[in-house]
């Protein structure tokens, strides 16, 4: 019965992941972007310029994934990678002047406002009982 419940779980964060994914791909359908490029914006509009191995450590993705799609970002025009006046090895990639524009600076909170939207149809007491089970888990994976 355990396992069965482990998997239970698994399965509906896997579904919760996917609906999430899938809701942020809409609000972003005509820019063609892809949702780890969405995201990746979205990461550098809520905490600025930064260097790709802090990109990889925010999104838990490896650097060479983040590099890729911050390739792809680049060759359309939404980031540009700007070397550090400092130390010319660090490479910094930060919005291009195109991407500003199109989301006027506020990309991540156009994104937390969606979710904020979907969960208004719930009453305080459930999203309190989310918050709880979600940190409940998020404590539980911390031990293990």
């Amino acid at each position: 019965m355990e396992n069965n419940k482990g998997t239970r779980i698994s399965l509906l964060i896997k579904e919760i992941n996917g609906l999430m994914k899938q809701s942020i791909k809409q609000m972003f359908d005509e820019t063609g972007l892809t949702t780890p490029q969405i995201m990746v914006l979205a990461t550098l509009s809520k905490y600025g310029s930064m260097r790709i191995s802090e990109l990889s450590e925010k999104l838990s993705l490896s650097n060479s994934t983040i590099s890729g799609i911050v390739d792809r970002l680049e060759n359309q025009g939404y980031v540009e990678r700007v070397r550090s006046r400092k130390d010319r090895r660090v490479v910094h990639v930060s919005f291009s002047e195109k991407c500003r524009r199109m989301m006027h600076g506020d990309f991540h909170r156009i994104i937390e406002q969606n979710l904020e939207k979907k969960l208004a149809g719930a009453d305080p007491g459930q999203i309190d009982d989310i918050l709880k089970g979600l940190e409940t888990l998020k404590s539980l994976l911390e031990l293990n």
